[in-house]
């Protein structure tokens, strides 16, 4: 099973904004959370985001980041 890779955001976060952007920039299109939905994703990843989260793990990648740690935290959960 392809295992998604979401991406915790909401509207008007420049920085989530920057992290789409480095992720499109590794041909990657990460399924987009926009946490302001979900009073628990806040709580979470309010103070955080943006946030990258390969679905179904618990080890997630907190901003800052840049595109080695991306490619390294997707390589390993064995995401090419």
């Amino acid at each position: 099973m392809i295992k998604q890779v979401l991406l915790y955001s909401t509207d008007g976060c420049h920085l989530c904004d920057d992290a789409l952007k480095l992720c499109q920039s590794l041909r990657l299109s990460p399924t987009i959370i926009d946490i302001v939905e979900d009073d628990d994703l806040v709580h979470l990843y309010g103070e955080h985001i943006p946030v990258l989260l390969v679905e179904r793990e618990e080890q997630a990648l907190f901003w800052p980041f840049d595109a080695e740690q991306i490619k390294q935290y997707l390589k390993f959960y064995g995401i090419s």
